[in-house]
């Protein structure tokens, strides 16, 4: 009786295990994003730590190429450490972080339309040096739920010019 239920039980997991997973078979290819983002920071506050200046700011951003629409950060947090030494081409690195919120209807993606929530992280190594960074999607409603992505974005950043920004995104299975 015990071979007999030794001998059930794996034949089940054989055979469990040589069914393909459901998600694995129904999950789309992803697709390569890319453009650009203009934005407009202010600055809401800031202090001193030990040397190093910490600001807090909101963000306007209007994004372009496959990623397009409107979005709203807050909060937007940057760190310039060192930040007492002058010139201040001698501050040693900064990082940033921020949450992007595209309101519902603010976002199109790969032809759909909704809202979006992303976070962005990056650095920098100070005042003329570029940013690099990368965004991860966290959620999407409307049009745009059951999205998933992330990729990187590089560039200048405040005040100057554009952010490229560049990824991987794919929806879940309708």
């Amino acid at each position: 009786m015990r071979k007999m239920l030794s001998a059930t039980l794996l034949l089940c997991l054989v055979a469990l295990l040589s069914v393909p997973l459901i998600p694995t078979v129904l999950a789309k290819k992803p697709t390569y994003v890319s453009g650009y983002l203009e934005y407009v920071p202010t600055i809401v506050d800031y202090r001193w730590a030990d040397g190093n200046l910490h600001l807090d700011t909101t963000e306007e951003g209007d994004w372009y190429g496959d990623l397009v629409g409107h979005s709203h950060d807050e909060p937007c947090r940057v760190v310039i450490h060192d930040a007492n030494a002058l010139p201040a081409t001698d501050w040693d690195f900064r990082w940033y972080t921020s949450i992007s919120t595209f309101e519902e209807g603010e976002c199109t993606v790969a032809g759909r339309t909704g809202g979006l929530v992303m976070r962005l992280v990056g650095k920098s190594g100070g005042p003329g040096t570029e940013w690099s960074g990368k965004w991860v999607i966290l959620k999407g409603t409307g049009g745009l739920e059951g999205i998933h992505g992330q990729g990187t974005w590089w560039g200048l950043g405040f005040p100057i010019g554009d952010i490229p920004y560049e990824g991987w995104i794919h929806f879940e299975p309708d």
